[in-house]
Parts: C-alpha cells; sequence; structure tokens
C-alpha cells in the first residue's frame, strides 16, 4: 500500500469532484475503459470525490460528456506538479539539489563514537584503541567492519570480556563489558601454603589438601599462615612433603572508617553573575569567539554542547559550544550538629562499604558518634563481614 502511494505521488494525480445524476454509470466507464479511480468517496447524492492520475484525467473528457456529468480538479498532488511550480526558479532547485547532496554525503561519515558499559576502563583509552584500528571521528562509515573490530578490540585490551559494535546514523555505538579479573592463582602443580588476605577470627575451615595451622576462633593478622602445603607423614621416619594446599576459609572480619564532625562547611553561592564563551566546532577542530581569561576571581563552569543533529542516530559536525562562567561567592555556614552529624556518618558508612569485596556478607553495621576529649566528634562506623579470607602463596616465593 505505501508502494502504491509513493508511485501514485511520483507519477502525479489530481483530486477532483464529479457531480451529476449517473455518477455509477460514470464509474463503470471508466473501469471499462482501464481508467484508474481511487479513494472514491459520495459526498451527496450527486456529486462524488476521487483521485485519477495524470494520464488518466486526460481521458475523462469523453467520458464525462458521455454521462452529462461535471468535472472539477479540487487539488493537484506529486512530484511532476512540483517540480512544474519551480521549473523557472532554476536557482532554487539547483540549491535544493545542492543540499541534498551535502546532506547525503555529510551523513556518509562517522561524526560521533560512543562507549557504554565501561566502569573501570577510561573512555578515552578506548576511544584511542578504536581510533588506532581506524574508526574515529570524520571516517566514511561504510567501510567499517564491526564484527572485525570488535574481535581485535577484545584482543587489544585484555581487560574487555565482551564488545559490539554497531553504526547507526552518524553515530559508532561501542558496548563493553568489562572483565572481572581473578585472584592471582598458584598453578596446580606448584607447592604453596594458604594465608590471610586481613585480620580476622576463623568462623569456618575446611582443608581438602595440606595442613591446618589454625582453629575455628582463632584471631589471625593479614599475612599468617593459615594452611600449610608442607605436610608431615609419619611412617618409620617423619618426612616433610610439598603439596599445593587447598582450603575454603571463611573468617569474621571488620571494614572501621572514622570522619571527624566539621561543624562550619565553606558553601559556594552564586551572586547572579555569568559570562559567557562561544566556541564552533566544525568537523574536528574547534574555533574560539573572543575567548578570554575566566572573569571572577571566584566561579563555577558549565560547559554547553548543543551539536546539530536530523534526529537520534544523524549527528552532523557542526556544534556549538558554550563555556558559562557564574560569579560565587565562598561562604562559611555553620552547620546545625545534626547535620554536620549525619553528613559525617554519610561519608564514613560510604567509605566502608566501599572497602568491601563483592564476595563478603555483611553481618552488622555499627554506627556510633566518638567524643575525643577535647571537644571534637568523630563518625566511626564499623561494618563486620563474613568472607573467604585464604589466598595462596606460593612456598619460597614472596
Amino acid at each position: 500500500m505505501l508502494l502504491l502511494r509513493l508511485w501514485n505521488y511520483i507519477r502525479g494525480y489530481v483530486i477532483i469532484l464529479v457531480e451529476g445524476f449517473f455518477l455509477e454509470k460514470f464509474i463503470n466507464i471508466c473501469i471499462h475503459r482501464q481508467i484508474f479511480l481511487w479513494d472514491i468517496k459520495k459526498l451527496k447524492n450527486s456529486t462524488m470525490r476521487l483521485k485519477v492520475s495524470i494520464p488518466g484525467f486526460k481521458l475523462l473528457r469523453p467520458v464525462a460528456k458521455k454521462t452529462l456529468c461535471r468535472v472539477r480538479i479540487v487539488r493537484k498532488k506529486g512530484l511532476p506538479f512540483i517540480m512544474n511550480r519551480y521549473k523557472k526558479r532554476k536557482a532554487f532547485v539547483a540549491g535544493a539539489f545542492f543540499f541534498i547532496a551535502l546532506l547525503y554525503t555529510l551523513t556518509s561519515f562517522v561524526w560521533t563514537v560512543e562507549i557504554s558499559g565501561n566502569k573501570s576502563l577510561e573512555t578515552e583509552f578506548i576511544l584511542d584503541k578504536l581510533a588506532s584500528m581506524g574508526i574515529k571521528p570524520g571516517i566514511l562509515k561504510f567501510g567499517i567492519d564491526t564484527e572485525s573490530a570488535a574481535s581485535s578490540l577484545m584482543l587489544d585490551i585484555k581487560e574487555l570480556a565482551w564488545v559490539g559494535i554497531s553504526v547507526k546514523g552518524t553515530k559508532v555505538r561501542v558496548e563493553v563489558a568489562e572483565r572481572k579479573q581473578p585472584p592471582e592463582i598458584v598453578a596446580k602443580h606448584i607447592p604453596c601454603d594458604i594465608v590471610a588476605l586481613r585480620d580476622g577470627i576463623i568462623k569456618s575451615i575446611v582443608v581438602k589438601a595440606g595442613q591446618e595451622k589454625v582453629k575455628v576462633g582463632e584471631s589471625v593478622t593479614k599475612g599468617q599462615l593459615l594452611v600449610s602445603g608442607a605436610v608431615e607423614t609419619k611412617n618409620d621416619q617423619i618426612n616433610t612433603r610439598l603439596v599445593h594446599a587447598i582450603a575454603s576459609i571463611k573468617a569474621r572480619t571488620w571494614y572501621e572508617v572514622r570522619r571527624r564532625v566539621e561543624s562550619k562547611a565553606v558553601m559556594k553561592e552564586r551572586t547572579g553573575e555569568k559570562k559567557d564563551f562561544y566556541s564552533l566546532m566544525l568537523f574536528t577542530k574547534r574555533f574560539d569567539f573572543f575567548h578570554g581569561e575566566a572573569p571572577y576571581e571566584n566561579f563555577e563552569k558549565i560547559e554547553i554542547k548543543k551539536r546539530l543533529s536530523l534526529g537520534g542516530d544523524i549527528e552532523l559536525p557542526f556544534e556549538l559550544i558554550t563555556d558559562r562562567y557564574y560569579e560565587v561567592r565562598l561562604v562559611e555556614k555553620e552547620l546545625e550538629i545534626e547535620e554536620a552529624k549525619q553528613s559525617a556518618m554519610e561519608e564514613a558508612y560510604g567509605e566502608a562499604v566501599a572497602a568491601i569485596p563483592e564476595n563478603a556478607q555483611i553481618v552488622s553495621t555499627g554506627r556510633n558518634f566518638i567524643e575525643d576529649g577535647q571537644g571534637g566528634i568523630d563518625a566511626s562506623v564499623i561494618i563486620e563481614c563474613i568472607e573467604e579470607i585464604g589466598v595462596a602463596k606460593e612456598i619460597g616465593g614472596k
């Protein structure tokens, strides 16, 4: 249906009104003479509106005369009428064709490379690797082999577990998933001990290979020997055999962070004064207009970018950049004691949680405020966890 409408638009058609008392006879004769009519709507008993192609309209005169009907054009639609309207305005037509050609040329290149999914890897680092492969703003998008580029990127960056590259409009979208780095593992054929990764109290210990050196409930410190790979065998005489120690050792661990409660805070307040500097990015070149030094002693700066686009995925290589400076004044604010305590406690808790490894199970969280005897107060957070603390260490290694 859509193709038929497009074909009729390219050929051109007219919307007409047919008035008379023999409308059915008019339609039957047109069908008999293979004159294609469509969108026929009866308005009154003696009037109907319909669409007919330009060649078909030229054949309607004898039909209308035979059926005593009057035909009147309501509207002309289609490409031939548009061309006829502008055929005398050659400069306009030439400009239109030039604009279409320019637009097609610009949308044939890549102007934006987007990276998503990266957490520890820097976006700029990935962009540099892609640029070394030839994927960067300004290249023809038709020559990009997305599968080959994704494979090459994974081989080049060992920290990546998966890469997906797609080209949409003038954008190259790169989705990545980072590989979870496993702890350094000692090969099974190499004798090793198991030592404590951090301080704690042993909660459970299951030894599959090696000689147990600690008991449940015993306190251990970081680096302490938990399971020895030197196993003594008692036959006629005591012998020592070196093995690759294997064990699951869980311990209670604690993560403590303290933060001083500050009753005063330096705040920034905008004065209402601002100054804008403008730049234009053409392709990959930036042009600054009347830029100068920061206009204020104390300021906040934000960068506003507006890229010319024809939709979500078609961005053109023209971008207006506004560097906006807001004047600020530094104001020392006296905080309410409860507000200051809450702020310090949130900061301490956030830092403690960030230090906890992924495999640890949080058992309890303690929050306290501790006075130092000189009027100062510390916000203290202690998080108790249960986690695997055993780590292999090669016997004789560092």
